[in-house]
């Protein structure tokens, strides 16, 4: 499994340098796929918007969309700050980042991501992409596909987000463009650890041109940026244990629900990446098009993080805490008979100082080349593509001890952040503190290899209601692996007394007050001086076997489609029927954690007695198949009312392939965590299927002006199956123990439900100057019945994850000889994360609503500058217990900050 980086595999010979469009390419539009409802963003907003209007009237399909103007517009720092401003689609952050989106409130999971139409490979563990990979600028339109059609790829239930490159013979002339920007992390600045003092920059430049009398046509580009990463956070450890209290008693009860301990992080670092693109183009007659792109991206994080945990003082067994005072803050739980502690007074029995560092790098590299040939009435498409991504990452931290931790009073009140008072112990007194551990964990790296061909056939029939056929086949073949290593060093040095020599002045001006002040300490001199360096264990030393797998997956699919069109009492009905038929097989392989076995030494030698002197645990290597067929029909249907009114229907069968990771084989055993058998194991599942649902759509639209719009979408899933995470799934026995194994299985049975809201409104009916004011919003409401069980030892429900209630999206505009002034509103209701079915400490992701602003003035027709604020009101990250089912309980609270940024864009 050993990593050779990939960039190696990417020739110069192919690799041609190429876009950079943000807000670069607003001067030229891609002509739209006229299936396509284009959500166009240009400096001239309302402009934009009219003619993703005249796009939306012809679509085949219910489909979001954005061009390079809309890209450009923030400028944003991800594909995906674009998408969230879609209706029905809503971001999820990554140190301040947008790093994931889910469609119509649903979560990654159930969503699907295709780049030119190609499965591209994954950065992530799951199948989720992160489309911060992507910078922006090498993006040239985006569609989100919410109902199918057959010809589209299978992998998701709640749609389908395709990325397309720059297609050069799509303009006319030379483009050149030009745009260098710097921004400012308002919590960076006051970060030490944070790059540059919180500055960044961010340049690209691209060029685009034809020759041989417009039959070839290049487009080379390359994007960079370094921005600081500047985060601060506080937790709260599972609100979900319940305690029995040993000396506060009183009418509500002698036990109480509490945390069983803590941190504090302030994080600090730089956050780089680097982009090339390109496209080669040759459409030599009027017959043959043979295009080629090519796509790579670095992505880089290298990030301190200083502060402190702790633990509160408890026996496990009998799981008591004595409190020195009456808690000053509580809710009252009666149904779980207890009382759940927000604030009070407990003893500790760990306090440490936390020195850690985190490194990752990135690399994504995609390859691809399509050939076209019409001939009368057919169309033919080969596509043949190499996708391939790798990823090595280790955190690591150096952890100093207080042996007298004494009492601390601690809350959750207030927005529910933490705060934390030492009564006895001082964190920053290097004295009381000693150096006790380094522990790395993971150290690992993983890659993910899609290799993809397909041919796709067209015959325009234009006889009657068929107006033509299309089919195709398309094959792939997908290898992911992770393979992670684990280790702790204890201090080589004999004395692990700390010295003011090694700290070091790391520190944040806007760290809360109300947390105590802790070590920063110079990281590499400690691990230098009281461990010997840090070990860099080759494969087979220190490998955490249990938590490495490989996963290979091989998928066929084969369609037919017919676009029909006819008239229905006068009125124009068009519309597409087909089906797909998909084969998925897939091997996992992995490691079964297995029997102990003893081992014994005959001593002294040649004695004849045998002495056990210790065990060691057995691995086993493990490899499971599996496979499954999807049938996937599908119609969608559009009838025109009037020239303002359209009604449109669509249904179909679809699925969303498990996250990569769950189908892991490998199995963990854990000793009991609460001093009673059975023993808790840990275990993906080689033979889950996939999501499937059944799905049903019914729009109206109305166009009441050439700039305003009404659009209403009601839309259904029944799920056929689902993946849920299952605690207890079975019981297994290792060395005369038995164990039980949680992991994700199917479920089966639960809806999806909800509507959408579109509302665009120009103002130009006003008199000047306020004709140029318009609003553009949307609004989406999604339920499920579907629940799945929460962790062991808990009675609550969790609903699917990753779905939220409500989201919406504001955005007003002005428009005016030049200077354009926007404020945008993204608001998501709380949603379920992950769980953990064994500690969970993951929980509910609480409601979040961003502001953002951007102001801009073009000078003339090559000049253009602008200034936007990202977060404008500091929106904090904050999670909540599963367990407790309490928002009160506030597990994690982050802050990320306001962002500025400054830029010129020039363009030829």
């Amino acid at each position: 499994m050993k990593h050779v980086p990939i960039h190696q595999t990417f020739t110069r010979s192919t690799l041609f340098v190429a876009l950079s469009l943000a807000s670069s390419l607003a001067m030229a539009q891609a002509p739209a796929d006229e299936n396509i409802e284009e959500i166009v963003v240009t400096g001239k907003f309302l402009k934009s918007l009219q003619s993703a209007m005249e796009v939306k009237r012809n679509a085949a399909s219910v489909v979001e969309a954005i061009s390079p103007e809309d890209i450009g517009q923030l400028p944003d720092v991800s594909i995906s700050d674009s998408l969230k401003r879609l209706p029905g689609l809503a971001q999820d952050r990554d140190r301040g980042n947008g790093s994931q989106i889910s469609i119509r409130g649903m979560g990654g999971m159930l969503g699907f991501t295709t780049l030119n139409g190609r499965e591209v490979a994954i950065l992530e563990e799951t199948r989720n992409i992160r489309y911060d990979q992507f910078p922006s600028e090498l993006i040239n339109a985006a569609q989100v596909y919410k109902t199918p059609q057959a010809w589209i790829a299978e992998g998701g239930v709640s749609g389908t987000v395709n990325l397309d490159t720059i297609k050069p013979l799509d303009y006319d002339s030379t483009k050149v463009v030009v745009d260098l920007r710097a921004s400012m992390s308002e919590l960076g600045k006051d970060i030490d650890d944070a790059y540059n003092d919180g500055i960044g920059q961010r340049l690209s430049i691209s060029y685009i041109d034809q020759f041989l009398d417009n039959t070839l046509g290049v487009a080379l580009g390359y994007s960079t940026r370094s921005e600081p990463i500047a985060t601060q956070r506080a937790e709260l450890w599972n609100y979900g244990d319940t305690w029995h209290n040993t000396q506060w008693n009183n009418e509500l009860g002698a036990n109480v629900v509490a945390p069983w301990g803590g941190s504090a992080l302030v994080r600090g670092g730089e956050d780089k990446r680097q982009g090339v693109m390109a496209a080669i183009q040759w459409r030599p007659n009027d017959n043959l098009e043979i295009a080629y792109d090519g796509f790579w991206s670095a992505f880089d994080i290298a990030e301190t993080q200083r502060g402190f945990d702790f633990q509160i003082s408890n026996d496990w067994n009998n799981q008591w805490i004595p409190l020195k005072t009456t808690p000053t803050a509580y809710d009252n739980v009666p149904e779980a008979g207890a009382v759940d502690l927000l604030a009070g007074t407990v003893p500790l029995s760990s306090l440490r100082n936390l020195n850690e560092e985190y490194v990752q790098d990135d690399e994504l590299i995609s390859n691809g080349i399509n050939v076209k040939w019409q001939e009368g009435a057919w169309t033919i498409k080969a596509d043949a593509a190499v996708s391939e991504t790798s990823r090595d990452k280790r955190w690591a931290t150096v952890r100093t001890i207080n042996d007298a931790p004494g009492w601390a009073t601690f809350s959750s009140t207030g927005d529910g952040r933490m705060t934390f008072e030492l009564l006895d112990a001082d964190l920053a007194d290097v004295t009381q503190n000693r150096v006790t551990e380094l522990h790395v964990q993971p150290q690992a790296e993983g890659g993910d290899k899609v290799q993809s061909f397909k041919l796709d056939f067209q015959y325009d029939v234009d006889a009657g209601i068929l107006q033509s056929v299309k089919f195709g086949a398309a094959a792939s073949q997908r290898d992911k692996y992770e393979h992670n290593q684990i280790w702790t060093q204890s201090p080589t040095a004999s004395d692990t007394s700390l010295t003011s020599a090694y700290v070091v002045n790391a520190k944040s001006s806007s760290y809360w007050g109300d947390l105590p002040a802790y070590l920063s300490l110079d990281r590499n001199a400690v691990i230098a001086d009281y461990f010997g360096g840090l070990q860099n264990p080759t494969p087979g030393d220190a490998d955490d076997l249990t938590a490495s797998w490989d996963v290979s997956e091989d998928i066929s699919a084969q369609y037919i489609q017919f676009d029909l069109a006819t008239q229905v009492f006068g009125r124009d009905l068009s519309g597409n029927i087909g089906v797909r038929n998909v084969r998925t097989e897939t091997l996992a392989r992995g490691y079964e954690q297995g029997e102990t076995q003893e081992v014994w030494e005959e001593i002294p030698a040649g004695s004849g007695t045998w002495v056990m002197t210790g065990s060691v645990e057995t691995v086993t290597a493990v490899a499971t198949p599996h496979d499954y067929n999807d049938v996937l029909p599908s119609t969608n249907w559009t009838l025109s009312l009037t020239d303002e009114h359209l009604i449109r229907i669509g249904a179909a069968k679809t699925m969303a392939r498990a996250p990569v990771n769950m189908m892991s084989p490998s199995l963990n055993l854990n000793q009991d965590l609460w001093g009673a058998n059975p023993g808790e194991s840990t275990s993906g599942n080689p033979k889950l299927n996939p999501f499937r649902a059944t799905q049903y759509d019914l729009a109206y639209e109305w166009y009441y002006s050439e700039k305003s719009q009404i659009a209403i979408n009601l839309f259904y899933k029944e799920l056929d199956s689902f993946i849920m995470r299952a605690a207890d799934a079975e019981t297994i026995e290792r060395n005369g123990q038995e164990y039980s194994v949680s992991r994700p299985v199917n479920g089966s049975g639960g809806y999806i439900r909800g509507y959408e809201l579109l509302w665009q409104q120009s103002f130009d009916f006003l008199p000047a100057p306020f004709d140029g004011l318009g609003i553009y919003t949307n609004f989406s409401h999604n339920e499920s019945n579907v629940e799945q069980a929460l962790p062991l030892h808990s009675s609550y429900k969790a609903g699917l994850t990753g779905l939220s209630e409500n989201v919406g999206n504001f955005t007003l505009w002005y428009y005016h000889n030049g200077f354009e002034a926007r404020t945008s509103y993204s608001y998501r209701s709380e949603f379920q994360r992950d769980i953990n079915l064994v500690m969970g400490e993951e929980g509910v992701n609480d409601a979040e609503g961003y502001w953002d602003l951007s102001l801009s003035y073009e000078f003339d027709d090559h000049y253009k500058v602008y200034f936007q604020v990202q977060n404008l009101t500091n929106e904090p990250y904050k999670t909540y217990g599963l367990e407790s089912n309490n928002p009160a309980h506030i597990n994690r609270y982050e802050e990320f900050g306001t962002r500025y940024s400054v830029g010129i864009n020039w363009k030829l």
